[in-house]
């Protein structure tokens, strides 16, 4: 922590050697009060009152004057600029004021926006021409943001609003990992909700919402997935469920169950997976949405593959691959849409790539069907590539073409490398196994990258 002075005593409070203000203080409910409304002349009076500062110490450490701090002291005067209230806040080193410019404050001394502009002129001022001292350890201080209001009573176009906003998070995640956009997504999360609090306009736009929700939360259950936060993914999967199922949408019910079951897959509880996967074949039966059973499907293969039963895993990739050629690809759900050819293909290539040491002419299916999805991913699914590229290097490497193999690895962690996602590196472990066993100098500098990447 940077060096913060006392302008009383001179001591380093960082260093916990200010002992002007005893902690006690700042833990009294009406100093914590008079804190979170930004009011100084009241917690000017209360330092008076409960500490043996005087009103000297006081005008040191705030930077005012000490006949201001007396006539607040009396009621005759009262801080009122945003810009002298952060500077008085920081001065007593306050544990957690709004030291960033605020420009509404709560209760009686809210100012005038006339007063406001021309503080904030002031200060541009001084910022611009350096006058003010530039301390970065402050700007992690906790920002008050109020939380946006909702519509007394929603329509279609809030609900569009909702979806849209979904859309465009659902694109950051995809292209930059779940850690990237994460927050985002939760404040965008708790928004939402709010909307159920207000009455509907009708019950189709009631409907709409719950659809919005359940996709939204969704959403963010696959992206606490890509950060590790499993069981908050598993919550949020639990309320998108709920929701699509009030919504009588069969779709996304099978949708949010794919979803459950590859996070247990990843987890390499493939049983579980199995019954997921099984319970969204249901529900994607339900729907008469072919991709979306064509998804199941794949994904069952894959769980299959891992368990070694290629007899499985190569007949549920067919009922797949099946289900996607007869589909009508023009009346597929939004939150379906992002299976089209290149993941056929790449899960045709994940299951065969788990299947290379049991069924030889697995290999040259899995890396044909790996390397035509890649050339089908632009950068906008940047985490998709990084999955595929691991994939295929370790269809190469087991497959006996280690060159090939290191290089995609190569490729892969540089992207890993980019991507806010714990899932990519957890991926990565397979092809780590792989190379270590083939004993080149290139595979163990492969390795080496895996596993620095897996500590940092």
């Amino acid at each position: 922590m940077a060096s913060v002075i006392c302008g009383h005593c001179g001591h380093d409070r960082a260093e916990g050697r200010c002992e002007c203000i005893p902690v006690a203080f700042w833990q009294r409910a009406d100093v914590r009060e008079a804190v979170a409304r930004s009011d100084v002349t009241r917690i000017v009076r209360l330092l008076r009152a409960r500490t043996d500062l005087t009103q000297e110490a006081i005008a040191n450490m705030t930077g005012l004057s000490q006949g201001m701090v007396s006539q607040m002291e009396s009621g005759k005067r009262s801080l009122r600029s945003p810009i002298k209230k952060r500077r008085a806040l920081e001065g007593l080193g306050t544990p957690q004021p709004v030291l960033e410019y605020v420009t509404h404050f709560s209760g009686p001394e809210v100012c005038s926006e006339t007063t406001e502009v021309h503080d904030l002129i002031a200060y541009a001022a001084q910022v611009t021409m350096g006058v003010v001292p530039q301390t970065p350890d402050r700007w992690t201080s906790p920002f008050t943001i109020e939380a946006a209001q909702v519509p007394q009573r929603v329509t279609m176009a809030n609900v569009e609003h909702l979806e849209a906003v979904t859309h465009s998070l659902r694109a950051a995640d995809y292209r930059y990992g779940g850690g990237a956009c994460r927050d985002a997504i939760n404040a965008h999360t708790a928004h939402a909700r709010r909307f159920l609090t207000a009455a509907s306009e009708n019950d189709r736009v009631k409907a709409r919402l719950h659809l919005a929700l359940a996709d939204l939360h969704n959403l963010a259950g696959w992206t606490e997935f890509d950060i590790g936060g499993h069981s908050t993914a598993r919550w949020h999967f639990a309320r998108a469920l709920e929701h699509a199922h009030h919504a009588q949408e069969p779709s996304l019910s099978a949708n949010v169950l794919y979803r459950m079951g590859r996070l247990h897959l990843h987890r390499g509880l493939i049983s579980d997976a199995l019954r997921f996967f099984q319970l969204g074949q249901i529900a994607g039966q339900n729907s008469g949405c072919g991709v979306t059973v064509a998804i199941l499907h794949a994904n069952e293969a894959w769980a299959y593959a891992l368990t070694g039963d290629p007899s499985r895993a190569l007949q549920a990739l067919g009922r797949s691959q099946d289900e996607f050629t007869r589909t009508d690809h023009t009346r597929v759900p939004s939150w379906a849409r992002f299976f089209g050819t290149a993941d056929l293909d790449a899960m045709t290539g994940v299951v065969n790539a788990s299947l290379v040491e049991l069924v030889p002419r697995a290999y040259n299916q899995a890396t044909t069907s790996l390397t035509r999805s890649l050339s089908q991913r632009g950068p906008e699914m940047s985490r998709s590539r990084a999955f595929e590229l691991a994939a295929l290097a370790t269809a190469h490497i087991t497959g006996g073409d280690t060159a090939e193999g290191v290089e995609a690895g190569y490729a892969a962690v540089d992207l890993a490398e980019r991507l806010c996602s714990a899932r990519v590196i957890d991926r990565l472990a397979p092809l780590a196994a792989a190379a270590q066993a083939v004993h080149t100098i290139d595979a163990a500098d492969l390795v080496e990258r895996i596993a620095t990447l897996r500590t940092r």
